[in-house]
């Protein structure tokens, strides 16, 4: 993305001009990966497709047709609601259509409304699950959060383990 298109970007100042942006671009050229060579955002979810969430673990899911369904009862049926951090019954839903809870999604580490020229900038993205996206929302501190959490089970194993601690 040149440095012209990122002036354009951080011109965005509504939700709607943001997520038109974002829509717009789901399959063009607009990522420039060190790795990867210049990749659409759709593209990008697709290599994460079968690996695991940072986050959770969880083999994350990828591909509309065996992975998302229109009717609310198929997706029940098909184990997609979960318990919410809220504690309630929850299925992705984007459009009419509902998704696997670990469907691939691409996370902004900044926010892309608070810092739109950094939308496509691939050290901001991350592909994480729905779910786990869902949870994290706009929290910065959520990986800090998530690693701490690690960490504090990994020494209550230990000290399961090693009754001398």
């Amino acid at each position: 993305m040149s440095s012209a298109d990122k002036k354009i970007l951080s011109a965005l100042y509504t939700a709607q001009e943001i997520r038109e942006a974002w829509e717009f671009a789901q399959n063009r050229l607009v990522i420039q990966h060190p790795k990867l060579g210049a990749i659409s955002p759709n593209e990008y979810r697709l290599k994460f497709s079968q690996k695991p969430c940072p986050f959770c673990a969880k083999k994350m899911t990828h591909g509309k047709t065996l992975h998302a369904t229109q009717s609310r009862q198929e997706a029940i049926s098909r184990g997609y609601q979960y318990i919410n951090n809220k504690g309630k019954d929850y299925i992705n839903q984007a459009g009419e259509f509902y998704f696997h809870p670990h469907y691939v999604t691409l996370d902004h580490k900044i926010n892309k409304a608070r810092c739109p020229e950094l939308m496509f900038d691939h050290q901001n993205l991350q592909a994480i699950c729905w779910r786990c996206n869902i949870e994290k929302g706009d929290n910065n501190a959520y990986e800090i959060e998530q690693a701490l959490k690690y960490i504090q089970d990994l020494k209550q194993e230990i000290s399961n383990r090693y009754k001398f601690f």
